[in-house]
């Protein structure tokens, strides 16, 4: 009856981690960061108020700690600079 919902909420799931991804993969740290965060949010929520599946869960939850994985050592610091990158 209310699948219309589950899909809605699915969507938005979608559209957070393809941010994340895009944003991992263009090497935007804070902004990957960000998106993680708001992921990790809005699951909680969408969680808590039943609105997904075991399924679901499941497949959240593993993006979820792919990325804080990945995510583990990603930061400013690790960021190396290519010596055609300086000023001539």
């Amino acid at each position: 009856m209310f699948s219309f919902l589950q899909s809605k909420t699915q969507s938005e799931l979608e559209q957070i981690v393809t941010r994340l991804h895009l944003n991992a993969s263009n090497n935007y740290r804070d902004a990957t960061k960000e998106d993680l965060a708001e992921l990790e949010k809005r699951f909680g929520e969408l969680e808590a108020a039943g609105k997904l599946n075991e399924k679901q869960k499941m497949y959240y939850r593993s993006r979820i700690i792919e990325y804080t994985a990945k995510l583990k050592n990603f930061s400013h610091n690790s960021q190396k600079v290519s010596k055609y990158s300086e000023k001539i």
